[in-house]
């Protein structure tokens, strides 16, 4: 099968968030199957293309600010005419495009070939958690949700990663629901387990000493201020506890300012700064380490689309903390490997995170086994792909008749 992917966000000059990796994956397992797999992504130096890991990557556009409604229009009209491009030249099948952006919008106007179109983070997230920092951010992001919705309405193919995404598309989108299709991401387990490593020696942390660890953009919609206000009340109760943040600061704290520094000050202020650390990127591998290296990984977002992270972090066999949005209510945490508490509970997360720190070293080990087990079985990447070829060719199936 020939398939062309559309996204502005592609490793590694544009490794900005999920989106970025979840692509990547997908169209290097399908590589290796032997499909033929092109993608349309943002150019950060000189536009071109290139092959990576079995892949086609098109580099295209002049402006790789991510953060720019002019860079965002530059890019999709650049891409538009790549796509239109590679689909001649090289007889692609079906598109896919990210819903993130309204990636589809241009080539959805006039598809030539199927398209499919993977809901993942939406403006419309950001909108309803209010998670934005002024007026005219929320402007611009009233806009964009028109164009997402727009385009996922021109699919042909629509397809959720999550049980709870397929209500929003059908009463407030109206998409015909035989049009959707639920699709999990996954994880390459084979990649993400559990590794002995020195980088708790290289972070200057015992290991005797409690580690809470959050992975994820510091954003409000990452709701890493709430793990914060939390914080307090988990050390009171078990005072040794250190906490590592791993993401990019964003400028998304009131008044446009920086994340982390609205967090150190929160810090600073509550008396808990000398027990945080911040580590802006870390290099898959070392994240791997630091995934193993932790006792507990907490995912506190107000908002996630689906939550790779959580799979991650499972897959390493860590017990984890997660907000009931994404795919956290259908992986039946049940205290076993882990606990769910809703979206901005700031004692319930405490609760949960002294809860799972204080397990004993036997239930540690079941935690452990339960959750690795669980991504091995149901989140694997053969299935993951199975799954997708699939989706495409019911989509293909459809057109022809």
């Amino acid at each position: 099968m020939r398939v062309a992917f559309l996204s502005r966000e592609y490793p590694p000059d544009t490794a900005w968030g999920g989106i970025a990796a979840m692509y990547y994956s997908l169209a290097s397992a399908l590589a290796r199957r032997g499909h033929e797999v092109h993608v349309v992504c943002q150019a950060v130096d000189t536009p071109g293309d290139l092959i990576d890991n079995g892949v086609l990557v098109h580099r295209v556009g002049t402006n790789p600010k991510r953060y720019s409604a002019v860079a965002r229009i530059n890019y999709s009209f650049h891409a538009w005419l790549k796509l239109r491009e590679i689909i001649k030249r090289y007889d692609i099948e079906i598109v896919e495009a990210a819903y993130w952006g309204a990636e589809a919008l241009l080539y959805g106007l006039s598809r030539r070939t199927p398209l499919a179109v993977r809901v993942a983070s939406s403006a419309s997230d950001v909108l309803r958690t209010g998670t934005y920092s002024g007026i005219k951010e929320q402007v611009s992001l009233k806009i964009l949700s028109f164009l997402e919705d727009f385009s996922a309405r021109r699919a042909d193919r629509v397809v959720a990663t999550t049980k709870g995404q397929c209500a929003p598309l059908i009463e407030k989108l109206r998409i015909d629901p035989e049009k959707i299709e639920v699709v999990h991401h996954s994880v390459d387990a084979a990649k993400y387990s559990y590794v002995e490593s020195d980088i708790r020696e290289r972070l200057e942390i015992p290991r005797n000493t409690p580690l809470v660890l959050f992975v994820g953009r510091l954003e409000a919609r990452k709701g890493v201020h709430i793990l914060c206000r939390a914080i307090p009340g988990i050390i009171r109760t078990i005072p040794a506890t250190r906490f590592v943040l791993v993401g990019r600061d964003t400028n998304s704290a009131p008044f446009n300012g920086s994340v982390k520094a609205h967090i150190r000050k929160q810090a600073e202020d509550d008396g808990f700064g000398d027990h945080m650390m911040f580590i802006d990127f870390l290099p898959e591998d070392e994240l791997i380490k630091l995934y193993s290296a932790c006792d507990l990984l907490v995912i506190p977002s107000l908002h996630e689309s689906f939550g790779l992270v959580v799979l991650e972090g499972m897959a390493c066999g860590r017990p984890v903390v997660a907000t009931a949005t994404g795919l956290a209510p259908e992986l039946g945490l049940d205290g076993t490997g882990g606990i769910m508490v809703p979206p901005g509970d700031i004692g319930g997360l405490a609760e949960a995170v002294i809860r799972l720190l204080s397990l004993s070293d036997d239930d540690k080990k079941l935690a452990a086994k339960t959750n690795r087990e669980l991504v091995e079985a149901e989140f694997s990447i053969p299935e993951w792909v199975d799954r997708v070829v699939e989706v495409y060719n019911k989509a293909l199936s459809k057109t022809e008749q």
